[in-house]
């Protein structure tokens, strides 16, 4: 009966060691996956942070190219008012006589 005893003890005894690593690698395995959570966390937040700041530059960047004429806005508004200076020029000449 001893014996037996001594088995059963031993027994539990190595379940609960099997017990205790096993419970070990799972705590570390949380404690990693917590760390990265929190290293993924922090990359979001800043990469939300780039995001809205190169939003940012986009609509300042659409505002300054509403803003700023281009070539050929440029070349029509010298031909009006090319045109409005011959009118005017053709309006004095015909006033000076």
């Amino acid at each position: 009966m001893a014996g037996n005893l001594q088995q059963r003890i031993d027994r539990l005894q190595s379940k609960a060691s099997l017990l205790t690593e096993r419970y070990n690698a799972v705590k570390r395995a949380r404690e990693e996956a917590d760390r990265r959570a929190a290293d993924l966390q922090a990359r979001i937040s800043r990469l939300e942070r780039e995001l809205a700041a190169r939003d940012a530059e986009i609509e300042r960047l659409k505002v300054t190219s509403v803003l700023t004429p281009d070539h050929k806005d440029v070349e029509a508004t010298r031909t009006f008012l090319s045109e409005l200076v011959r009118e005017i020029d053709k309006c004095i000449a015909q006033l000076s006589i």
